[in-house]
């Protein structure tokens, strides 16, 4: 293994970075990971709400409410690639296939690739992307032809472009866009008094151009069509961000030139988006997951709910808040954490000072609402209690990758959880006098990733910030809350797009 020289340190130095935080993920890289203890699943009664439970009359009125002041914004990480959602068509293409029913009998056979492909292929012209096939002269049961008229040199190469300008969803006027979509979900949301609806989307940096083309373009018919004034933000992730790997004996990943190589350091990285883009209320959603305009009002009409719930939390937050500034007794704050949030002090019999002192300390910090999807069938983060210093047990989001398998207990409880998170959530990132947060301060370092690639042909291992939504808002008071798995329609393959969240209903 080698460590960093002082040349390195140097080459650190003068890219922008902390030579103390590369120290760090080295570290960790090495053998400091350790996996997240897990105290219990949370299940509603014991950490999922449940939006019945909530007046949600009231809770919609707070939300177009904020919404009408101008505090509501949405927040669209995009940029991801729309290679794996061509990937099942692009291996045909690259074997040289051009039998369709040959593809048909793997799929029968129960090739996963080839039973995707078919569901795009047998289906071709309802698919959002066959207007452009058929400019091209191509025949829906012309199996080379298609894949020509995608993969080959002066294609489409749809499957270079981020998965936001990839057509979605059909219609009959023509195809929209992943991003056009998310902008129609956002205005359906509520705007300002004046009509504006403000849209951020972090976004890869080679397509950003393409994204604010887009961008201009919507904007304009889109508003016109709906009478609103959009307000689209972009950024991608800071190069500042880029963190180390090492190879399967610990040294240091360089580039050609010998110096430390950087890599992408996951979506944890985005934190520093999120509070560059000036937002109040804040509304999060991948841009993977968004429906046909046909079921729009109705995920809007949930998100709405959750905004709500988060708004009515934070009014008596901010109320404690202000109070125990003013001197007040802690009985109340100390209360209101447990009740909302699950929190509570170590020591209860700590005098009036430290009490008062520790739940201002508490309650003075980023929170959100996350919605939860009842399923054991996905993959990705779960809702858990977990213990955390100075707070007891709290509620976080637990990546399967965070958890020690090997562990009856943490294994046990991971299963037991019910609930997964579908990145839909609501946050207040500004404290009681409109300040922002420092988001970075709410990071719990210790829930780095490391994620396992090869590299230049090398097996390595690659440290990961903390998950955006995992060790990212580890810090945060956290609310779940059980919503209907109809808000939840990812497209992660092409095929996805066959279902009924995405496919026109003419296609029945």
């Amino acid at each position: 293994m080698d460590d960093l020289t002082q040349a390195d340190i140097a080459f650190v130095r003068s890219s922008g970075r902390r030579p103390e935080s590369v120290t760090n993920q080295l570290q960790m890289l090495r053998g400091g990971w350790q996996s997240v203890r897990v105290s219990r699943a949370a299940v509603p009664g014991d950490g999922v709400e449940l939006l019945q439970d909530h007046d949600t009359t009231a809770l919609r009125e707070l939300h177009q409410r904020a919404a009408a002041d101008g505090r509501v914004s949405s927040f669209v990480p995009a940029s991801g690639s729309g290679t794996r959602m061509f990937q099942s068509l692009f291996g045909l293409h690259r074997d040289g296939a051009r039998d369709l029913n040959a593809i048909r009998a793997q799929a029968a056979a129960g090739d996963s690739a080839a039973k995707d492909a078919c569901v795009v292929l047998d289906n071709i012209r309802a698919f959002a992307i066959w207007p452009e096939l058929e400019k091209r002269g191509c025949s829906a049961d012309a199996l080379s032809g298609i894949l020509e008229a995608l993969f080959s040199e002066g294609g489409l190469q749809y499957h270079e472009l981020p998965k936001g300008l990839i057509p979605y969803h059909r219609y009959g006027g023509g195809s929209r866009t992943a991003f056009a979509e998310h902008l129609r979900e956002a205005a359906a949301l509520g705007t300002d008094g004046e009509r504006r609806c403000r849209v951020h989307f972090t976004v890869g940096e080679t397509h950003q151009a393409l994204f604010e083309e887009a961008a201009r373009r919507e904007a304009e018919s889109l508003g016109r069509e709906l009478q609103v004034t959009f307000e689209i933000g972009f950024s991608v992730q800071s190069p500042a961000t880029d963190a180390i790997g090492v190879d399967g004996e610990g040294r240091v990943l360089r580039d050609k030139a010998g110096n430390v190589a950087f890599r992408p350091g996951g979506h944890g990285a985005l934190l520093v988006n999120l509070a560059d883009a000036g937002g109040d209320i804040v509304l999060i959603k991948n841009i993977d997951n968004i429906a046909r305009e046909e079921f729009q009002q109705q995920i809007a009409e949930v998100r709405a709910l959750i905004s709500g719930l988060l708004l009515l939390v934070e009014r008596e937050v901010h109320a404690e808040v202000r109070r125990l500034r003013a001197g007040g007794d802690a009985g109340a704050a100390v209360n209101l954490l447990a009740k909302r949030f699950g929190v509570r002090p170590a020591n209860a019999t700590a005098g009036d000072a430290a009490r008062s002192e520790w739940a201002l300390a508490q309650l003075d910090r980023p929170i959100r609402v996350c919605g939860v999807v009842a399923t054991q069938e996905h993959a990705g983060g779960r809702p858990f209690w977990i213990p955390t210093p100075e707070r007891g047990d709290t509620l976080q989001l637990v990546e399967g990758a965070e958890v020690n398998m090997d562990n009856a207990h943490e294994r046990d409880a991971f299963k037991r959880s019910g609930h997964f998170n579908p990145v839909d959530m609501a946050c207040s990132i500004r404290d009681a006098d409109g300040r922002p947060y420092d988001l970075q301060q709410f990071i719990v370092p210790d829930r780095a990733l490391i994620a396992r690639k090869v590299v230049g042909g090398v097996a390595s291992a690659v440290y990961e910030h903390p998950g955006l939504w995992n060790g990212g808002m580890g810090l945060w008071n956290t609310i779940f809350v059980d919503v209907p798995g109809f808000i939840f329609n990812p497209v992660k393959s092409l095929a996805d797009l066959w279902t009924p969240a995405h496919r026109a209903p003419s296609s029945d």
